[in-house]
Order: structure tokens, then sequence, then C-alpha cells
């Protein structure tokens, strides 16, 4: 293990660290350049001899630039593992330490805006992984409880096509299946709506310097407009903001002191050659407001010159990325559960249905109800599909 703060050099094919391990630390290439490699097996199955030439190259990092950055920060095992490709040597900045880390970016500020870069560029593949997770949860609970009106009218054709139908198997099967029940309760409860909302605080600023000039803002002032450059990012220091949101979903308040706004279009675009990542909301001034306004061109020297808000901001979008992933975890868990508790058994009836009515000849009425459960099965299995592609989407979310 490297120690804190340490200069380690290595030679090529020396490995950094490997896939999985858990590094209190991340680095800063000084010198040569090194591999981010990826590997479907374990590093005990491949063999640390054979990771750099069998593994996948994510990307060569070089000169200035971090590796580790994000795993380290939040504690999490690494995705890859990274190899020296030159004669090459890094400085490990520590990242379970915060006092430590604070010492590091007051030294070297551009440790943080860096590091800051990575963040938001993380943040910003996830947030569309939420998004995506986000709307699959409410259009597949539209779709259920489509499904279930579905598989209760097809029970009542089988019903009506069976007149009298007293002790027929098919639709004592029906009826007895647990989709049956779950489908009543279901269409009981059409009208509850998901209350998922949250909103993450992102606290930077404890208190300002005097050479900090702050700009007042008046209620209704448009921050953030969607669809422009992300030019300026906002650290406010008094009163609340509102990002809107479309639809019946309501608006997020941001009124905590040190919350700020704007920061993944802007560190994404000083990682740009031309700027061209855009807001994607409207932020307006929810009352009179004041903020720290840095400019898209004043960053790195902002920042340089409040090593201790560089240090904040930091710990903020980790504190930020962190909180996310959890509400993203959380409707992981609630989309898997409705496919599997609710839809997966939908399917399974239906398809039970569909096999048994098409083998039936006592009643030609039948036919009907039998292409109706098949038509309906394959639409079901499809969109089945559809939702675990989206939940697969976590694995190309790049560190």
């Amino acid at each position: 293990m490297l120690s804190k703060s340490a200069s380690s050099s290595f030679y090529p094919g020396d490995h950094v660290f490997l896939q999985g391990q858990v590094i209190p630390s991340f680095f800063k290439v000084t010198s040569g350049r090194f591999a981010k490699v990826y590997s479907k097996k374990s590093v005990q199955e491949l063999g640390v001899k054979h990771m750099l030439n069998e593994a996948d190259l994510i990307g060569i990092v070089s000169h200035q630039e971090l590796f580790g950055e994000i795993e380290a920060l939040t504690g999490k095992p690494q995705l890859f593992s990274v190899f020296a490709l030159d004669e090459s040597s890094v400085v490990s900045v520590p990242a379970d330490d915060h006092s430590s880390l604070k010492e590091v970016i007051t030294t070297d500020p551009k440790i943080g805006v860096r590091a800051c870069v990575s963040f938001a560029r993380y943040m910003k593949q996830f947030f569309a992984h939420f998004a995506a997770i986000a709307k699959e949860e409410v259009e597949l609970d539209s779709f259920i409880r489509a499904t279930a009106r579905d598989y209760m009218a097809g029970v009542n054709e089988v019903a009506n096509a069976l007149v009298p139908a007293i002790n027929d198997a098919d639709l004592m099967r029906a009826r007895t299946h647990k989709a049956f029940e779950l489908s009543r309760e279901i269409l009981k409860q059409a009208d509850a709506g998901l209350t998922n909302n949250t909103s993450v605080a992102c606290g930077v600023v404890g208190h300002v310097s005097k050479d900090v000039k702050i700009h007042t803002f008046k209620a209704g002032t448009l921050l953030c407009k969607e669809g422009t450059i992300g030019d300026k990012l906002f650290i406010i220091t008094g009163g609340a903001a509102e990002v809107i949101t479309d639809g019946a979903n309501p608006n997020i308040r941001i009124d905590t002191p040190g919350s700020i706004i704007g920061e993944i279009a802007v560190f994404l675009n000083l990682d740009a050659p031309v700027p061209d990542m855009r807001r994607t909301a409207d932020v307006v001034c929810a009352t009179d407001l004041t903020a720290i306004v840095v400019q898209l061109h004043q960053v790195e020297e902002f920042f340089t010159r409040q090593p201790e808000i560089m240090t904040k901001m930091l710990m903020a979008m980790v504190e930020r990325s962190e909180s996310t992933s959890q509400l993203c975890e959380n409707s992981e868990k609630r989309l898997k559960s409705m496919l599997y508790e609710k839809l997966g058994v939908l399917l399974e009836a239906m398809n039970t249905m569909a096999l048994s009515l098409s083998k039936r000849t006592d009643k030609l009425s039948l036919a009907r109800p039998a292409a109706f459960y098949n038509q309906r099965s394959r639409a079901i299995y499809n969109r089945f599909k559809e939702s675990l592609n989206i939940l697969a989407g976590r694995k190309n979310i790049k560190t």
C-alpha cells in the first residue's frame, strides 16, 4: 500500500493497484504513462501477469492527470487496474483523511479542480442513468396496471365463452393463479402515485472571505436557462432558488447556504476544448438571493485562491454522488420488485393461459382469448427485457 502523500516510481508492467481493491488514496501522474484496464475475470482467475495484456483498455493517463479518484473518495473498490507503460511516477493523494486532503489541495489546488472535473463527468453519466431508471419506474407502473386489466379482461372473456363454466380447468387455473389476486390488488391501487422526489443539498461555503464579491438577485431572476452553455456556477450565501421540473413533479428547492448551482456543466466545460455542455433545466430565484458567481474562465483562479472552498466543493460533490447513488439504488430495487413480483407473475399466468387455450378444440370462441393472451405475453416479455437493459445501464458508467 502506498503511504499518504508519497511519491512512488514504477517500471513498465508494474501495477499501482488492481481491480477490486479498496485504496484510501488516489493518484496524480508526475511522469510517464499508465494504462487503466478492465477484465470481466477476477485478478485471481486471470493472474496479475496476464491482466495488462488480456484485459480491455479503458484509457491511458499521463502527466498531471488523476486516476482512482472516484472510488477512493467514495470508499468503493476500484473498478479497474492500473499498470505503468513507461518508467513512470505518481504522487498519492489521501482520500480517507479530509485534513490531509485539504493540505494537499491547499498546496496544489489544481488537484482539487481536476478531481471536481472527474466527479462532474461521472455524475453526468450517473444522473442520466438515474433519470432513465426513474422514468422507467413510472412507465412500468402504468404498463403493469394495463397488463393487470388485460389479464382480468381475458379471464372474463374465457368465462363468457364457457357459459356454463362450472369446473372448467382452464378457468379455475386462471382464477386461482396468484396473478388473479395480484391483478385485483393492482387495480384497487390504480390511483396511487409515486412520490419519490428528493433533493440533495450540496453545502460548500461555511464563511466567505472579504475579497469575494457577493452578487444580489431579485426573486424571479433566471439564474440558469435550459439549453444554454454552462458558463458560470453559483454558490448561494442567502435566499432560495428552485430547479424547474416538468409535469406533475414539484420544483426542487435549494435554500441551504453554501449550496452550489450549475457546477456539473461548468466543470465539464472546463475540461472541454470548446465549451458545449448545456444546462438541463431552468433555475429561478424563489426569493431574493445572494450568491458568489464564478465565471467559467475564473474557476481555476477562484479555487486556487480559495483552497478551503475547493476542498469543501470536492467533498460536497462526493456527498451528492453518494446520496444520489443511494436514491438510484432504491429506485432500482423498486423497479426489480415490480419486474419480478408483479410483471413476471402476470407474464407467467398469461403465457400459461395462451398455451392451454390454444390446445382447446371444444370451443371455437376460445381462439380469441388464446390469441389475446399470446399477443400480450409477447409484449410483456419484450417490455421485461427493455427494463432489464435499463437496469444494466449502470455497468456502462465510466470513472
